[in-house]
């Protein structure tokens, strides 16, 4: 695994470590390595409250600020509907869940695999 990939992996677990623990709803990790040139790995959580997707935003970039991982983009804090974050080979999306079941990114992604992990 190459030390990109590998890095990658490692921001994913800890945004879907946080959700968990922040008991965010559904969390999952995507690897969408071999579907796209875009990111290696897709992170996807929903909140109950738009002010939950913030606070948890604000938690997982907090996190992996503290690892050495820089963030290159953020998106979508100002409504606190969906959060995007990008860190180049992970994508965070943080979403609101009414928008969660209206966008439904599992089932653009549907070929990708599952990260599994305990």
């Amino acid at each position: 695994m190459n030390q990109s990939i590998n890095s990658g992996l490692i921001i994913a677990k800890t945004a879907y470590q946080i959700a968990d623990e922040k008991k965010a709803l559904q969390p999952i990790i995507l690897n969408v390595a071999e579907l796209t040139s875009l990111c290696s790995f897709i992170v996807i959580m929903s909140c109950k409250t738009k002010s939950q997707v913030k606070g948890l935003a604000k938690l997982i970039e907090s996190a992996l600020t503290e690892q050495d991982f820089l963030i290159l983009n953020r998106e979508g804090l100002s409504n606190s509907q969906w959060a995007l974050l990008d860190y180049g080979e992970v994508l965070i999306n943080i979403m609101y869940q009414p928008d969660r079941d209206h966008y439904q990114l599992e089932e653009i992604w549907r070929k990708a695999s599952k990260i599994e992990f305990n």
